[in-house]
């Protein structure tokens, strides 16, 4: 099962549409917000996701954050009209794939099932790096609240207002010494 989360309905058509030769080995289920998105995984196992990240209800963010923290072994791609070369030098093709909109849809399916016949191999991926997350807040000009849980450290959260750090706190720590923990 590939999950496609795209609020714009043409480009979902057009993705429904290439991956019609793909029918006999994929499934696609197609929402339209990353709320959507996250409802259906908390309900039904996919493969796959490919998200936008500019979406109503729940942007890609909110989405992948959700995939990290209860599926990081899933694969993700993302879609976005903004640049990504600085996010494609910092994460590994096995966690997650960009897409800068407009794309050749046959290349993006073939991609897909690519990683879809890794994962039939075994070969697993992995959760998305913390500093890939930051760059992708930033670059999405995002605000949110990121809470970051880490191995031996103590748990701690950033703050975000159109992709700018404003605060964190860290155990004790606050502000800049937070974020510097963090």
């Amino acid at each position: 099962k590939v999950l496609i989360a795209e609020d714009d309905k043409i480009f979902q058509k057009r993705l429904k549409k290439v991956f019609e030769k793909y029918e006999d080995k994929i499934e696609i289920i197609q929402v339209y917000d990353g709320q959507e998105a996250i409802d259906y995984i908390m309900k039904n196992p996919i493969s796959l996701l490919v998200t936008d990240i500019q979406m109503p209800s729940a942007n890609g963010l909110v989405v992948i954050s959700y995939m990290n923290e209860y599926h990081p072994y899933v694969p993700c791609f993302v879609m976005t009209s903004y640049g990504t070369s600085r996010l494609k030098e910092k994460l590994s093709e096995d966690v997650i794939s960009f897409y800068q909109k407009p794309f050749d849809p046959d290349e993006f399916a073939d991609s897909v099932m690519e990683v879809l016949d890794r994962l039939k191999e075994n070969k697993q991926t992995k959760s998305i790096p913390v500093i890939g997350f930051l760059e992708m807040i930033e670059m999405e000009k995002a605000s949110c609240v990121f809470e970051i849980r880490l191995p031996g450290k103590p748990p701690g959260e950033m703050y975000f207002e159109k992709g700018e750090l404003y605060d964190a706190v860290c155990g004790s720590l606050k502000g800049e010494e937070a974020a510097l923990e963090l």
